[in-house]
């Protein structure tokens, strides 16, 4: 939510500066439909219905993994489009810290706290969902993980990994590249 948040900050200032919607419109991505298999498997291996019917314990896993790499696939596709580079830094991060901790994203039991959304480490186990972990002593790229937080009194109060934090930046760069305003072009030179 936080990143739509954003995303809507960053078109709306770039509209108020002369940024065209249709522009980002005409934007093409390369295999975008990557993009929406990816997140038909998180949603699918994240649901409480997957839960009941998964046959294997390790597949969820091994299903996320499979959406990052299409995510991935799809931001190499396209790096070269404003925006993607650091969209993919970000992926980059968070798939390192996802692979290196059995497919789940560990979060700072601090930073939980913080944000309102569990008061202890049992509590956070009781309604967590399946791609996510409270990070130890022993959390691999725990620095990676979910360590920055939005407090709890704020709108959107969450918590936020550095790879979040560039793929923020990368999307709203290219919010912002895809909509700025072009310069008119030069009136064409005459001979007298």
């Amino acid at each position: 939510m936080i990143l739509l948040l954003l995303l809507l900050v960053a078109l709306g200032i770039s509209l108020l500066f002369g940024g065209r919607l249709q522009s980002l419109g005409r934007v093409r991505v390369r295999c975008s439909y990557l993009i929406l298999i990816a997140l038909g498997i998180q949603i699918v291996a994240f649901s409480s219905w997957w839960d009941t019917v998964a046959p294997w314990p390790w597949l969820t896993p091994l299903l996320y993994a499979l959406s990052l790499a299409l995510l991935i696939l799809t931001v190499w596709l396209n790096r070269a489009t404003a925006g993607f580079p650091l969209l993919g830094v970000g992926l980059l991060l968070n798939t390192a810290v996802i692979l290196a901790n059995g497919g789940h994203m560990p979060a700072s039991l601090q930073a939980l706290q913080a944000a309102g959304i569990a008061t202890s480490q049992a509590a956070f186990e009781a309604g967590r969902t399946a791609n996510s972990s409270v990070m130890n002593s022993s959390t691999p790229l725990w620095f990676l993980g979910d360590i920055f937080y939005v407090p709890q009194p704020l709108p959107l109060a969450n918590v936020f990994s550095v790879g979040d934090v560039f793929i923020a930046l990368g999307a709203i760069w290219f919010v912002v590249a895809h909509t700025r305003p072009t310069p008119d072009a030069a009136p064409a030179a005459t001979d007298d």
